[in-house]
């Protein structure tokens, strides 16, 4: 008989808190099962959130500043992908995880990696050509490498005085000599788009949107709009 106590090995998790970004969350989960019919999905969230459309769900703890910063090491799975909640998938992500028999933790670089903004520093001034890593999707196996990288991100995010927590992994990440880090292509986080792309482009097609457009919307038009994107 299958135990049906623990988790699923691989799955996907958000971290969302209130009406509209757990319905985004949920959207994306729902893209997930479309696309990943075998993925679980999990859900941190506050209490009396509305869990419905996730296989799993856990109380985000009070007191944290960030917290998705602290929960990742907290997954339920052996082999997670953490996504932010305006994310969509839109094929089969297998691959994804085939990477996690060589790699601790993947990630995605930045697009505009050039930008003041992604060269905020704690403790080092780094060379631009270590760029920051999106954190809005994050692939990693429960190793002792990747938990203990997720230990030193949340010191550090502390330690820092941004409310943003990518300058902080960037940091960790230079430091980590342990850590076996893989660099996905851009369709697997995919944040900007040309607009030549948008008529006809020889690239991959995109297999994870990370959009701002994916966000809550309070513009009736701009929601329009995000609830057609697909």
């Amino acid at each position: 008989m299958q135990d049906t106590s623990r988790p699923p090995r691989r799955g996907v998790m958000y971290v969302a808190w209130g009406t509209e970004h757990v319905n985004v969350a949920r959207r994306s989960a729902e893209s997930v099962r479309r696309s990943n019919p075998g993925l679980a999905t999990a859900l941190w969230c506050h209490p009396g959130d509305d869990t419905a459309g996730f296989d799993l769900s856990f109380t985000i703890p009070d007191g944290l500043k960030r917290p998705k910063v602290n929960l990742l090491g907290q997954t339920p799975f052996d082999e997670t992908l953490f996504l932010d909640n305006d994310t969509l998938v839109r094929e089969n992500i297998d691959s994804l995880y085939a990477l996690l028999g060589r790699f601790d933790i993947c990630g995605a670089q930045v697009a505009l990696w050039h930008r003041p903004r992604h060269h905020k520093p704690i403790r080092h001034e780094l060379p631009d050509a270590f760029p920051e890593i999106n954190t809005g999707v994050l692939l990693y196996r429960r190793s002792q490498a990747a938990l203990d990288f997720f230990d030193a991100w949340a010191l550090r995010f502390a330690e820092g005085t941004y409310g943003i927590d990518q300058p902080s992994f960037r940091e960790v990440l230079w430091e980590a000599d342990d850590l076996a880090f893989h660099t996905l292509p851009p369709q697997f986080n995919k944040r900007v788009f040309e607009a030549s792309e948008l008529v006809w482009s020889d690239q991959p097609r995109a297999r994870i949107l990370h959009l701002e457009l994916l966000r809550p919307q309070k513009n009736p038009v701009m929601r329009w709009l995000s609830n057609r994107v697909r």
